[in-house]
C-alpha cells in the first residue's frame, strides 16, 4: 500500500512539476515587461528586472518560482500528503539553480565563446527553469531533511529576498549588474 501511495505521490509531483515548468517559463517571460508597463513603479522593480542587466534579469523566475511552489503545494496535498519542510527545501534549491545556471551559460557563451545573442539569453533562462525544477523534484523526493537544511533554507531564502531589493537600488559597480545598453546599474 505504501509503494502504492509513493508512486502516486510522485506521478503527481511529477505532473506538477512539468506543469510548473511551463507557468514558470510563461510568467517569467511576462516578468520581463512588468516594470515598464507599470509606469516604472518602484515597487514593482524590486519584483520585476528594471534594466537589462545580467542581475536584474535573475529577477525573472524567481517570483514566478515561488507563485508555483505555493499554488502547487495546494494543489497536491488536497490529493496527497506532502511534507512542508521537504517542499520548501525543495523550492529554495529551485531558487539557487535557477539563476546560477543562468549566470554560468550568460557568462561562458558571451564570455568565453564571444556570443551576443538574445535567443540564447531566452534559452538560458527556460534550460534553467528546468533544471532547477527537476533537481528540486529529485531533493523533495531523495533528500533526507534535518532542521539545520530548513533553516539553512529560509536564511538563503532571506538573502536572495534582501540582495534583490538591496541590489535594485545600490547595485555594486561590477560587469553582472551593469546595464550593457545605458551604462548604468540598478534604477536610474
Amino acid at each position: 500500500m505504501t509503494e502504492n501511495k509513493n508512486i502516486k505521490e510522485d506521478n503527481l509531483i511529477k505532473k506538477w512539476t512539468l506543469i510548473g515548468i511551463s507557468f514558470i517559463g510563461i510568467l517569467s517571460t511576462l516578468m520581463h515587461f512588468v516594470y515598464e508597463l507599470s509606469g516604472e513603479a518602484i515597487v514593482v522593480g524590486i519584483i520585476s528586472p528594471v534594466n537589462e542587466s545580467v542581475w536584474e534579469h535573475l529577477k525573472l523566475a524567481f517570483l514566478p518560482t515561488i507563485l508555483w511552489w505555493i499554488i502547487a503545494y495546494f494543489i497536491i496535498t488536497k490529493k496527497v500528503k506532502l511534507s512542508l519542510g521537504r517542499w520548501f527545501i525543495a523550492a529554495v534549491t529551485a531558487l539557487i539553480i535557477c539563476p546560477l545556471f543562468i549566470v554560468t551559460f550568460y557568462y561562458t557563451y558571451t564570455g568565453a565563446l564571444g556570443i551576443h545573442s538574445m535567443i540564447l539569453d531566452v534559452l538560458s533562462l527556460f534550460l534553467g527553469i528546468m533544471i532547477a525544477q527537476g533537481t528540486a523534484f529529485v531533493i523533495y523526493r531523495k533528500a533526507q531533511i534535518k532542521p539545520f537544511h530548513f533553516y539553512t533554507a529560509l536564511f538563503i531564502l532571506v538573502l536572495m529576498v534582501a540582495s534583490f531589493i538591496v541590489f535594485t537600488f545600490t547595485p555594486p559597480h561590477l560587469p553582472l549588474f551593469i546595464d550593457p545598453l545605458t551604462g548604468k546599474y540598478g534604477i536610474a
